[in-house]
């Protein structure tokens, strides 16, 4: 009988810690000074659920945003460079170029106070900005889903490198080269995917092999919005390397729904390396 209290007692508390978390974990408030209402013409939100924002950021040569902030932090994906400076008030602006070897640049920002960049070269600044609204913490109060023995980096480490990684994002560098097939794996976060180099691909799970699927002519990378998925494979029918970046939210909501004002624009799809 004892036994059975404690046992109670213990699912009692549970339950109340994992509640007091999900009464206590909120999303971090924007105002008018956010990027998208304050620079509109260089931010526009391409996803939105109840734990991320994606953002397209843009900038024409030889043009200047307007002053904003972005009080959430975020993963910056930079594929589109040229020669510009980030200036924040009060201090010296701060000059970037490109990447080196040309691939696309990620960081991990920190909240960011009043600031505007500037474009100085002759290309267009082109960036997808994913922003967590509520860092260190779970709307549903629930723990980040454990890995499994056949998570990615385990069991396909030849496509998947781990660029950056904390409490709240794991950034995987994925690239599957030229008619060759991963191992079967799996991806128990939800995620965007960015594939800013893509191919015809053909995605596989144990018990169906799927149809050949290739990008339409001229389209433009885009981010998808992925939920976790079982195992699964994909194979590169075309003659170039497929490369993308999968940013994985470990507290996110596997479920959260699209906001009203992205579900038409921002596309959804369970194939994905």
């Amino acid at each position: 009988m004892m036994q059975v209290t404690r046992f109670r007692l213990l699912a009692l508390f549970f339950f109340a810690a994992t509640l007091a978390q999900s009464q206590t974990c909120k999303s971090i408030p924007l105002d008018a000074t956010d990027g998208v209402v304050a620079s509109p013409a260089n931010h526009k939100v391409l996803i939105e659920t109840d734990d991320i924002r994606v953002i397209e950021v843009t900038s024409a040569p030889h043009t200047a945003e307007k002053i904003h902030t972005h009080l959430r932090p975020a993963v910056m994906i930079t594929d589109g460079f040229s020669t510009g400076s980030l200036i924040v008030e009060g201090q010296p602006p701060v000059m970037h170029g490109p990447s080196p070897n040309n691939k696309p640049r990620v960081v991990f920002l920190p909240p960011q106070s009043f600031h505007h960049a500037e474009n100085l070269g002759d290309t267009p600044f082109h960036a997808i900005r994913i922003e967590l609204k509520h860092p260190g913490c779970s709307l549903s109060g629930q723990p980040a889903a454990a890995l499994d023995a056949m998570d990615a980096l385990t069991a396909a480490p030849l496509s998947h490198k781990v660029l950056l990684e904390n409490a709240d994002v794991r950034v995987l560098d994925v690239t599957v080269a030229p008619h060759t097939r991963e191992p079967m794996h799996t991806h128990v976060w939800p995620s965007v995917m960015y594939a800013y180099q893509n191919s015809t691909m053909r995605y596989s799970t144990p018990t169906n092999a799927g149809e050949p699927s290739a990008p339409p002519p001229n389209s433009k990378p885009a981010p998808i919005l992925l939920k976790p998925e079982g195992l699964h494979s994909v194979e590169n029918l075309g003659d170039t390397t497929f490369h993308a970046i999968r940013v994985e939210f470990k507290l996110a909501n596997p479920d959260s729904p699209l906001a009203p004002s992205t579900s038409a624009s921002a596309p959804t799809t369970p194939a994905a390396p």
